[in-house]
């Protein structure tokens, strides 16, 4: 099912004389690690280290590595082009295999008029057959190309859904191929729009109307909690992907010039208990944008975004109301 493309990447550490691998990994293909690395030891000169931290995307390049490795290859993901990772650092993009053939005559009772087509990396050499298919099923189909974060026409990230932009004004309803609901989440909030998912790795298809506004009347009551905080808490990731430290300084600013307290902390994994030390009746995470979509229950105060403080400080009205986004140039 996945297709590792070790071909290119032991030519790749061969080409760099390496010889220690660090191999970084998302959840999803920890379980395939050791036999990666057990082949990658075989065909080049080289000994490997498994990463086990958790790895949420190329945002979360262990950068740590260079203590122990000569060079890191992330699994999974694909570059995000404006962040410069290295020399020393490969990413991998682990296409799948899948066959959806079944589950597209599904889906096309739900979608509407012109369709964009929109997919993870993982599913990006599926855009054109699925384009094909549309096409000769009624639908013209529609496919658009991110800004710098971005590498393949109509992959969206969890933090970045800009291949939609140019879609604006044109597409009256989205396909999504691919797995979990946050990434068409942020498309069907950005557009209000309908989003028909074509989960793969599930075999169903479903389309987001109800999540959409459960999630809504959910940011909803975390602004509403909030707008009588006096006391904020900014939150910055030490990720190399996800550092916002020029967003954080503006929202303090911002904070401070409406009559808030704001302080600015720091850490690479966001947890509630290692913000207990501090006071604050909210908490702003610039990092990730589905640590206050996803992680909301687990802090006993509102963790709002960016777009949220603003509402809260009335600097933008609800109708304005969008998920947060980490762009590119």
């Amino acid at each position: 099912m996945y297709d590792f493309r070790l071909d290119e990447v032991t030519a790749w550490i061969v080409g760099k004389q390496a010889r220690t691998i660090a191999l970084q990994m998302p959840e999803g293909l920890k379980s395939h690690g050791q036999a990666l690395a057990r082949e990658i030891e075989r065909r080049t000169s080289g000994r490997c280290v498994l990463i086990a931290d958790p790895c949420y995307g190329a945002c979360d390049v262990d950068r740590r590595f260079t203590d122990y490795a000569d060079v890191l290859v992330q699994f999974g993901h694909a570059d995000i082009p404006s962040m410069q990772a290295g020399p020393n650092v490969l990413f991998v993009e682990v296409f799948m295999d899948m066959d959806v053939s079944d589950l597209l005559p599904q889906a096309l009772p739900l979608l509407k008029g012109t369709v964009g087509v929109l997919t993870t990396v993982q599913h990006v050499k599926m855009v054109p057959s699925v384009v094909s298919w549309l096409e000769s099923n009624g639908h013209h189909a529609l496919v658009g190309k991110g800004d710098s974060r971005i590498v393949f026409e109509g992959q969206v990230l969890g933090c970045n859904i800009s291949a939609v932009e140019p879609l604006k004004g044109h597409a009256d309803s989205f396909l999504y191929i691919g797995s979990g609901d946050f990434h068409p989440l942020s498309v069907a909030i950005e557009t209000d729009r309908p989003v028909v998912v074509v989960d793969p790795l599930m075999q169903e298809v479903r389309e987001l109307g109800e999540l959409r506004e459960r999630i809504l009347r959910q940011r909803h009551g975390a602004i509403v909690r909030a707008s009588q905080a006096q006391r904020f808490v900014v939150l910055v990731s030490t990720k190399v992907g996800q550092s916002r430290m020029d967003m954080a300084w503006k929202l303090r600013r911002l904070l401070e010039d409406n009559g808030r307290q704001a302080d600015i902390v720091m850490l690479e994994e966001f947890h509630p208990d290692r913000l207990l030390p501090y006071e604050a009746d909210a908490y702003v995470s610039t990092a990730c944008p589905r640590i206050a979509i996803d992680d909301y229950l687990r802090y006993p105060r509102p963790l709002l975004t960016p777009v949220e403080v603003e509402i809260v400080l009335g600097l933008r009205s609800w109708e304005d109301y969008r998920l947060d986004s980490i762009t590119g140039d």
